[in-house]
């Protein structure tokens, strides 16, 4: 009933308001409004536990909700996925801290992001270059984020950096990083995705408090590998709420359009890529939910969620091609969505750890030998 009701809701509400941006910047304001209109429904904080601001939802409930919201906004689902990884992320850190921001968070008054990935650092967390040097009681923050969700939008950000004093690096940490601290943004312009806000951070002697220091030095890199694991299945999800949107549109065209004396829904090639598509998307969708089954009950996950994302985001790519070749001509214009669907299904092999990445853990583990 809560899947239904919210379904309905995002079709009849967030596309439309999404759409009418036409992949142009929403106005912060604009977002919280309808971060605001999402929270009730459980997909900002659904996971965190309820004396943390969440709803205590387990993760394969929240998959199946943020598989519907990224079905009707892709923008909107990557910012409601930074809102619960930062939730998530705080959640851990008990303490006088971080429990306004979660407070905040909750109640849709901020913003979070998380610091990763830098201009000459990708999927190898162990080479950040951003420093925490330690000063008394603060640490001086300098370096330079590249690719951040959220990023111009955000209040704070939780910053994976290298902590080193005088005499040597200490290792990785989260630091949680006010903006009032000194961390400024740019937005980037990319070829989708274009209505939230990916960013790029600057931290220039940015003095932070060491009280805001989240996990000891050396901690940091596995903090951020159990949320990749959990993150991976739910960008596999947004690549399957695309592929489900191209084939809805690909079956409703195919109905109407006539070539050849009659509706292309009745030519043996059309029907035959329209249920390659759906048996894609079924095995897509299975095992991202079988990936957040295992992140939920606390199991080793992270060659499930790599299964799970490389195959769902390079199915995404097949299953737009397809409805693409379906609209034939119509497919390259503005008029019909399947130019966007298009589009944004070339963003997901990339984000949150590339596809080869995800074969070389999977190899890994396989052969018990490392590539990297």
């Amino acid at each position: 009933m809560a899947l239904d009701s919210f379904r309905r809701f995002a079709e009849s509400e967030i596309r439309p308001a999404l759409e009418a941006y036409e992949d142009s910047f929403v106005p912060r304001e604009e977002m919280q409004s309808l971060v605001r209109q999402l929270q009730p429904f459980g997909v900002i904080n659904g996971p965190v536990a309820e004396e943390d601001g969440g709803f205590g939802l387990d993760m394969v409930t929240y998959g199946l909700l943020f598989e519907e919201l990224a079905r009707a906004s892709a923008d909107l689902a990557v910012v409601a996925l930074l809102q619960m990884e930062c939730s998530k992320l705080l959640a851990g850190v008990p303490g006088d801290l971080t429990r306004p921001y979660l407070r905040s968070i909750a109640e849709c008054e901020k913003f979070g992001s998380i610091g990763i990935s830098e201009p000459d650092v990708g999927s190898n967390i162990a080479e950040i270059r951003t420093r925490a040097r330690r000063d008394g009681d603060h640490f001086v923050v300098n370096g330079e984020k590249q690719w951040i969700s959220n990023g111009h939008y955000s209040d704070f950000n939780i910053c994976v950096a290298q902590v080193e004093n005088d005499r040597e690096k200490e290792g990785l940490a989260l630091l949680l990083v006010d903006r009032e601290h000194g961390y400024t943004s740019r937005n980037i312009p990319k070829m989708i995705l274009n209505s939230q806000s990916t960013a790029q951070l600057f931290f220039s002697d940015v003095r932070v408090p060491a009280a805001n220091l989240l996990t000891a030095p050396g901690k940091g890199l596995g903090k951020m590998l159990g949320l990749l694991d959990a993150g991976r299945p739910l960008v596999g999800l947004m690549a399957v709420a695309v592929a489900q949107a191209a084939l809805d549109d690909s079956i409703e065209y195919a109905r109407n359009r006539k070539q050849h004396g009659k509706y292309i829904a009745e030519h043996q090639l059309i029907q035959a890529m329209i249920a390659e598509m759906a048996t894609e998307i079924d095995a897509a969708r299975l095992l991202c939910y079988r990936a957040l089954d295992r992140v939920e009950k606390g199991l080793g996950s992270a060659v499930e969620s790599s299964k799970a994302k490389l195959f769902a985001t390079d199915m995404a790519l097949r299953a737009v091609n397809k409805a693409m070749e379906i609209h034939g001509g119509n497919g390259l214009t503005t008029e019909f969505r399947v130019e966007k669907l298009y589009r944004l299904a070339r963003i997901f092999p990339i984000t949150e750890g590339t596809s080869e990445m995800q074969k070389l853990i999977m190899a890994r583990d396989l052969l018990g030998v490392s590539a990297f």
